[in-house]
Protein backbone atom coordinates (compact mmCIF):
# COMPACT_ATOMS: atom_id res chain seq x y z
CA UNK A 1 0.00 0.00 0.00
CA UNK A 2 1.23 3.18 -1.48
CA UNK A 3 -0.15 6.98 -0.60
CA UNK A 4 0.21 9.54 -2.90
CA UNK A 5 -0.06 13.28 -3.14
CA UNK A 6 -1.69 14.12 -6.47
CA UNK A 7 -0.97 17.43 -8.42
CA UNK A 8 -4.00 18.98 -6.87
CA UNK A 9 -2.50 17.65 -3.51
CA UNK A 10 -5.17 15.00 -2.52
CA UNK A 11 -3.99 11.71 -1.12
CA UNK A 12 -4.82 8.82 -2.79
CA UNK A 13 -3.83 5.45 -1.98
CA UNK A 14 -2.45 2.67 -4.21
CA UNK A 15 -2.80 -0.65 -2.97
CA UNK A 16 -3.56 -4.33 -4.62
CA UNK A 17 -6.85 -4.74 -6.30
CA UNK A 18 -8.86 -7.87 -3.96
CA UNK A 19 -10.81 -10.30 -5.33
CA UNK A 20 -14.00 -8.84 -3.48
CA UNK A 21 -13.86 -5.75 -5.19
CA UNK A 22 -13.82 -7.40 -8.84
CA UNK A 23 -17.39 -6.58 -9.52
CA UNK A 24 -16.71 -2.49 -8.26
CA UNK A 25 -13.40 -2.71 -10.62
CA UNK A 26 -15.93 -3.96 -13.45
CA UNK A 27 -18.29 -1.18 -12.81
CA UNK A 28 -14.80 1.10 -12.48
CA UNK A 29 -13.86 0.17 -15.76
CA UNK A 30 -16.90 0.43 -17.83
CA UNK A 31 -17.74 4.01 -16.54
CA UNK A 32 -14.22 5.33 -17.17
CA UNK A 33 -14.20 4.24 -20.71
CA UNK A 34 -17.50 5.21 -21.85
CA UNK A 35 -15.31 8.36 -21.74
CA UNK A 36 -12.11 7.56 -22.91
CA UNK A 37 -10.35 8.75 -26.49
CA UNK A 38 -9.37 4.79 -27.69
CA UNK A 39 -11.91 2.37 -26.40
CA UNK A 40 -13.38 -0.89 -27.92
CA UNK A 41 -16.64 -1.02 -25.54
CA UNK A 42 -15.75 -4.31 -23.31
CA UNK A 43 -12.80 -3.35 -21.46
CA UNK A 44 -14.29 -4.56 -18.49
CA UNK A 45 -15.65 -7.86 -20.34
CA UNK A 46 -11.83 -8.32 -21.73
CA UNK A 47 -10.64 -7.60 -17.81
CA UNK A 48 -13.03 -10.30 -16.71
CA UNK A 49 -11.54 -12.96 -19.69
CA UNK A 50 -7.80 -11.93 -18.43
CA UNK A 51 -8.59 -12.79 -14.69
CA UNK A 52 -9.87 -16.10 -15.91
CA UNK A 53 -7.07 -17.02 -17.72
CA UNK A 54 -3.80 -18.72 -17.32
CA UNK A 55 -1.48 -15.72 -17.63
CA UNK A 56 -2.96 -13.98 -14.84
CA UNK A 57 -1.21 -12.75 -11.78
CA UNK A 58 -3.26 -11.45 -8.38
CA UNK A 59 -0.21 -9.62 -7.19
CA UNK A 60 -0.50 -7.36 -10.40
CA UNK A 61 -3.70 -6.36 -10.03
CA UNK A 62 -3.77 -2.24 -8.00
CA UNK A 63 -6.48 0.04 -7.39
CA UNK A 64 -6.23 3.91 -6.87
CA UNK A 65 -8.74 4.68 -3.87
CA UNK A 66 -9.68 8.06 -2.77
CA UNK A 67 -11.75 8.51 0.66
CA UNK A 68 -12.98 4.83 0.55
CA UNK A 69 -14.17 4.86 -3.56
CA UNK A 70 -12.40 3.18 -5.75
CA UNK A 71 -11.34 6.10 -8.36
CA UNK A 72 -8.48 3.96 -10.61
CA UNK A 73 -7.06 0.62 -11.59
CA UNK A 74 -4.36 -1.51 -13.67
CA UNK A 75 -4.04 -5.01 -13.95
CA UNK A 76 -0.82 -6.93 -15.32
CA UNK A 77 -1.14 -10.32 -16.84
CA UNK A 78 1.49 -12.50 -18.68
CA UNK A 79 1.47 -12.04 -22.67
CA UNK A 80 3.89 -13.32 -25.08
CA UNK A 81 6.25 -12.15 -28.55
CA UNK A 82 5.89 -15.93 -30.72
CA UNK A 83 9.63 -15.38 -32.33
CA UNK A 84 10.60 -16.07 -35.37
CA UNK A 85 12.46 -19.39 -34.10
CA UNK A 86 9.24 -20.59 -32.76
CA UNK A 87 10.58 -19.45 -28.69
CA UNK A 88 8.25 -17.34 -26.60
CA UNK A 89 9.59 -14.12 -24.94
CA UNK A 90 7.42 -13.31 -22.11
CA UNK A 91 6.01 -9.99 -20.93
CA UNK A 92 3.31 -8.25 -19.70
CA UNK A 93 0.27 -6.61 -20.68
CA UNK A 94 -1.24 -3.87 -19.71
CA UNK A 95 -4.92 -3.92 -19.70
CA UNK A 96 -6.75 -2.10 -18.71
CA UNK A 97 -5.84 1.76 -17.25
CA UNK A 98 -9.03 2.88 -16.19
CA UNK A 99 -9.14 6.13 -14.14
CA UNK A 100 -12.67 8.15 -13.34
CA UNK A 101 -12.99 10.69 -15.58
CA UNK A 102 -13.20 13.55 -12.88
CA UNK A 103 -10.25 12.04 -11.35
CA UNK A 104 -8.31 12.65 -14.71
CA UNK A 105 -5.22 14.85 -15.27
CA UNK A 106 -4.17 14.82 -11.43
CA UNK A 107 -1.54 11.83 -11.80
CA UNK A 108 -3.83 8.74 -11.10
CA UNK A 109 -3.02 6.66 -13.85
CA UNK A 110 0.43 7.72 -13.72
CA UNK A 111 0.71 6.38 -9.82
CA UNK A 112 -0.95 3.12 -11.04
CA UNK A 113 1.31 2.71 -13.58
CA UNK A 114 4.52 3.63 -11.92
CA UNK A 115 3.51 0.86 -8.93
CA UNK A 116 2.90 -1.80 -11.44
CA UNK A 117 6.24 -0.92 -13.17
CA UNK A 118 7.74 -0.97 -9.68
CA UNK A 119 6.31 -4.47 -9.07
CA UNK A 120 6.92 -5.87 -12.66
CA UNK A 121 10.69 -4.84 -12.11
CA UNK A 122 10.90 -6.99 -8.78
CA UNK A 123 9.09 -9.76 -10.34
CA UNK A 124 11.91 -9.93 -13.21
CA UNK A 125 9.75 -8.77 -16.16
CA UNK A 126 11.47 -6.66 -18.48
CA UNK A 127 9.02 -5.24 -21.08
CA UNK A 128 5.48 -4.74 -20.98
CA UNK A 129 2.72 -4.11 -24.04
CA UNK A 130 -0.42 -2.65 -24.57
CA UNK A 131 -2.96 -0.85 -27.27
CA UNK A 132 -3.79 2.37 -26.57
CA UNK A 133 -3.29 6.40 -26.67
CA UNK A 134 0.06 6.71 -27.78
CA UNK A 135 -0.30 10.19 -27.00
CA UNK A 136 -0.73 9.46 -23.74
CA UNK A 137 1.46 6.23 -23.35
CA UNK A 138 4.65 7.92 -24.92
CA UNK A 139 5.13 9.25 -21.64
CA UNK A 140 5.62 5.92 -19.61
CA UNK A 141 8.52 4.86 -22.22
CA UNK A 142 5.98 2.96 -24.80
CA UNK A 143 6.51 3.16 -28.41
CA UNK A 144 5.02 1.25 -31.46
CA UNK A 145 5.76 -2.29 -31.10
CA UNK A 146 7.12 -2.04 -34.53
CA UNK A 147 10.13 0.03 -33.90
CA UNK A 148 11.38 -3.33 -31.64
CA UNK A 149 10.71 -5.32 -34.73
CA UNK A 150 7.35 -6.87 -33.41
CA UNK A 151 4.17 -7.05 -34.86
CA UNK A 152 0.80 -7.56 -34.08
CA UNK A 153 -1.33 -11.00 -34.91
CA UNK A 154 -4.29 -9.17 -34.97
CA UNK A 155 -5.48 -6.29 -38.02
CA UNK A 156 -5.58 -3.22 -35.47
CA UNK A 157 -3.84 -0.19 -36.41
CA UNK A 158 0.07 -0.39 -35.96
CA UNK A 159 0.03 3.20 -33.63
CA UNK A 160 -2.18 1.77 -31.08
CA UNK A 161 0.07 -1.72 -30.19
CA UNK A 162 2.79 -0.33 -27.90
CA UNK A 163 5.71 -1.63 -26.15
CA UNK A 164 8.22 -0.37 -22.95
CA UNK A 165 11.53 -1.96 -22.37
CA UNK A 166 10.97 -2.03 -18.31
CA UNK A 167 14.68 -2.80 -18.78
CA UNK A 168 16.73 -0.90 -21.09
CA UNK A 169 17.58 -3.06 -24.16
CA UNK A 170 15.38 -5.96 -23.36
CA UNK A 171 13.80 -6.07 -26.72
CA UNK A 172 17.27 -5.40 -28.70
CA UNK A 173 17.14 -9.52 -29.59
CA UNK A 174 13.01 -10.37 -29.82
CA UNK A 175 11.32 -10.01 -33.20
CA UNK A 176 8.30 -11.54 -33.63
CA UNK A 177 4.42 -11.35 -33.53
CA UNK A 178 2.47 -10.70 -30.17
CA UNK A 179 -1.73 -11.24 -29.90
CA UNK A 180 -2.85 -9.89 -26.57
CA UNK A 181 -5.97 -7.30 -27.85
Amino acid sequence: MKTITLKNNIKITIRPEQKEEFPAIYQLIKTAFETAKVKDGDEQDFTDRLRNSADYIPEMGFVAEYEGQLIGQILFTKTYVTQSDGSLYTGLLVAPLSVLLEYRNQGVGSALMQEGFNQARKREYKAAFLCGDPAYYYRFGFRQTLDFNIKMKKDIPPQYVLACELEPGSLSQVNGVVDFC
